[in-house]
């Protein structure tokens, strides 16, 4: 049977990955670092998983629903992952404006953060890069979500280091972050490969 392949093609460098989960290449010897997202990357795209079933559960528009979930600039969601409000400000407003009982809370979030399941083979192929290069998480994401995903699956253990939005106050859509991102981690965008996900609305 032919090997199936799907092949990625970023920055100013590529890799393939196979379908038995191996690095088949990684060309350029000047990358020395690689920064990759979360969601979509190496997770499973969590919140997209996730509001199938709160669209279920929730009485609200699937827009309402969206900005308060999603990333649109401005709206909740964006403000969270920014830091802007904490867990009891987001919560607060997704009851008012969502308009549920605050019981549900804990079921949302358990929702919410347990979408994000590894994509499979991704685990292995971050322990294969880092025996030659650094790894580091560049992520639109929340305090809550980091530390469950931690707890679950060891997650600072498998990266480098991390560079996240809710510390920083700024996403991936501002180039602010991007900048943050270079003096934190101290590369040249030239020694760097870069796996990410940016989603307009």
């Amino acid at each position: 049977m032919k090997e199936s392949k799907k092949k990625i093609t970023l920055s100013n460098t590529k890799y393939h990955l196979l379908n038995n989960n191996r690095v088949h290449s990684l060309h350029n010897p000047k990358i020395k670092t690689i920064v990759l997202d979360l969601g979509g990357v190496y997770f499973e795209a969590g919140t997209t998983l996730a509001l199938k079933k709160i669209y279920k559960l929730v009485n609200a528009s699937k827009e309402r629903i969206d900005e308060v979930f999603c990333e649109y600039p401005c709206k909740e969601g964006w403000l969270y992952r920014k830091g802007k409000i904490n867990k009891k400000e987001f919560w607060e407003i997704a009851v008012q404006e969502l308009k549920i009982d605050k019981r549900m809370i804990p079921q949302l979030q358990k929702i919410w953060h347990s979408s994000y399941k590894p994509i499979k083979g991704m685990k292995k192929i971050v322990h294969k890069l880092r025996q030659n290069y650094r790894i580091i998480v560049f992520s639109d994401n929340i305090e809550e979500r980091i530390e469950y995903l931690d707890s679950k699956y060891n997650l600072r253990r498998e990266f480098d280091s991390f560079v996240l939005s809710f510390q920083h106050g700024f996403s991936k859509k501002e180039i602010e972050f991007y900048k943050i991102l270079l003096k934190k981690i101290a590369c040249n965008q030239r020694n760097l490969f870069l796996l990410m996900i940016v989603r307009n609305f």
